[in-house]
This record gives structure tokens, sequence and C-alpha cells, in this order.
């Protein structure tokens, strides 16, 4: 008897480890132990919709979501521009090619009513396309892209897009197809993106967060995605992240931002050594908004594992 009851005893034991051990792993590994909507409603703008969602890169599993808004389809920005570097980088892995937007110029000489010179004027000649075929050239393109987000750029790698897959001319709404075409490639949810155009102007993009966080997991499936994810900024050191208010080199996000829309999606790394994906959009319903107190950063902040700033406005 004494024995069965040491061996009981040893097996509860091992068993209340485990259950000690697994608990400390989840609040230590991928699963968020803090409500992250209390925490980031001081830097929230008043009346707004808006949603977070992330996804741990390792498994797949959404380990966290937040906001008034996560069945929404929100405005996203210039987050549609993620969509068009994944499509154009997946769209050279299989050995297509995309082209580039090339204005010509030359000086002109302005003459007067008798034939006197006024000096030269500088206009346009021409714009006409080029066919990108150094895979350097084609990530410094979309880098930049990126970086400053650059919205002309991105139309237009949408246009040839949509030539190369449904013909000449590139249009917006081939290039629209061709996005689309893209993201159907991948295992995401249907009915959650709505693509207007391929910058992010259009009011006509719908996308929920959690698509966009779950998008970015997939893509960090791809042979492409080094490359996808070197060409965003990195927060606190380059483009449009620069004076975000949070500077961290394993962080690479992009931002989207219109008159009452902010949002930022990316890649980060949390305490625990965790890489993740994220998407956080917010629109306002009472049309302009302003991003100054700077939550996105303090989001950042959030997810690598530090604590918010008690004022709620960043240091820059």
């Amino acid at each position: 008897m004494g024995f069965l009851r040491k061996s009981l005893l040893k097996s509860a034991m091992v068993v209340f480890l485990f259950i000690i051990s697994s608990a400390a792993c989840q609040a230590h590994g991928d699963e968020p132990d803090r409500d992250m909507g209390k925490l980031l409603g001081p830097f929230m703008p008043a009346n707004t919709e808006w949603a977070l969602t992330v996804v741990d890169l390792e498994t797949g599993r959404q380990v966290a979501e937040s906001g008034n808004s996560l069945r929404e389809r929100l405005i996203p920005a210039s987050l549609m521009k993620l969509l068009v570097t994944g499509a154009v980088l997946d769209h050279a892995q299989q050995g297509g090619t995309v082209s580039k937007v090339v204005t010509v110029r030359k000086s002109v000489i302005a003459k007067g009513k008798k034939g006197r010179k006024r000096g030269k004027k500088t206009c346009m000649l021409a714009r006409h396309s080029v066919e990108i075929r150094d895979k350097r050239e084609l990530f410094d393109i979309l880098h930049d892209m990126n970086v400053h987000s650059r919205n002309v750029m991105a139309q237009n790698l949408a246009y040839s897009l949509g030539e190369e897959r449904f013909g000449s001319p590139g249009t917006r709404d081939k290039g629209n197809r061709a996005v689309l075409s893209f993201l159907r490639s991948l295992d995401l949810p249907s009915g959650e993106a709505t693509i207007a155009d391929g910058c992010g102007l259009a009011r006509g993009n719908r996308i929920t967060a959690g698509f966009i966080a779950h998008y970015l997991y997939q893509v960090s499936k791809k042979p492409w995605f080094d490359s996808f994810r070197k060409t965003l900024p990195r927060p606190g050191l380059e483009g449009t992240v620069r004076r975000i208010g949070y500077t961290d080199q394993r962080f690479r996000v992009k931002t989207g931002r219109l008159d009452d829309v902010f949002a930022l999606a990316g890649y980060g790394v949390n305490a625990a050594g965790r890489e993740f994906s994220f998407a956080f959009i917010v629109n306002s319903k009472n049309g302009r908004i302003s991003d100054r107190r700077h939550c996105r950063g303090e989001l950042l902040r959030l997810l690598a594992g530090s604590e918010p700033q008690a004022t709620g406005v960043v240091q820059q």
C-alpha cells in the first residue's frame, strides 16, 4: 500500500508540474496576458471603429484580437501596398515580369514673338513602360514603394500585373483582378476583402484586420518571404515610421493613412522571442482624425512586451 501511495503521489506531482509548465509556456510564449484594448484606449482618438489582430508565425494561431470592429471590413489605406507587393513577388517567382513606368523629358526653348530666345523650359515628352528584368531592381522598387508609401508606383505595378495576366492595356480593374487572383491562391477567409485599387487611396477598399494579419502569416511561408519582409521599413529608423515614437530593428511594418484612417501592419518579435504578424486599422466616424499621440508607436511597444508610456505622449 505504501508503494502504491507513493506511485500515485508521484504521478499526481508529474501532472501538476505539467499543468504549471504548460500555463507558463502560454503566458510567456505566444499568449498575450494583457488586455490590449484597455492599454491602447488612452492613445486612441474618440469615436472610432478599430480592430487589432495578432497571429503567431510559427503556429499560424491567432493569439490576440481586440477592438470594437473585429468582424468589420474597414478602410485599410496604404496597407493595400502589402497585397500588391506579395502579388508582384509571387508573379516574379513564377517567372513572370512586371514593368515600371518611365517618364522621358526633354528641354525645349520658348521663343518670343520676334523669335528671341526666352530661355529653356523642361516639359514632359512621354511616359512608357519598361520591363523590370533584374531581381535587385525589382526589390529596390518595392522597398522604395513601401518605405515611402509611393502611391503612383503601387498603382502602376498593379496596372502592370493586370496587363500581364489579362492582356493590354493595363487598367485598374485588371490590376484589381490580378491581386484578387493572387489572394485566392492563399489559404485566407473569403468575403473579408474588397479591392478597389492597388495603392490604398480609393475608399472602396475594405478589409478586416484579421484578413491582413493572416495574409502576412501566409506570406511568411513563401520562398520570397525574406525579400517581402525587407521591403518594409523599420520603426524609428526610416521612411513613414521614422518618427513613429518607437524604435526596434526587429520590427518591419507598413503604415496606412487617410484623413479619417490610420493603420499599421507587419511583423514583430515579442518579449519571449516569438515572431508574429499583426494588423491594426482605425477608422473615424466623424471625419478627420490625428495620430499625433502616436498610438501606433504605443501598439508596437505593447506588442514587444514593454509598458505603455503613462502620459500617452511619446517622446521623439
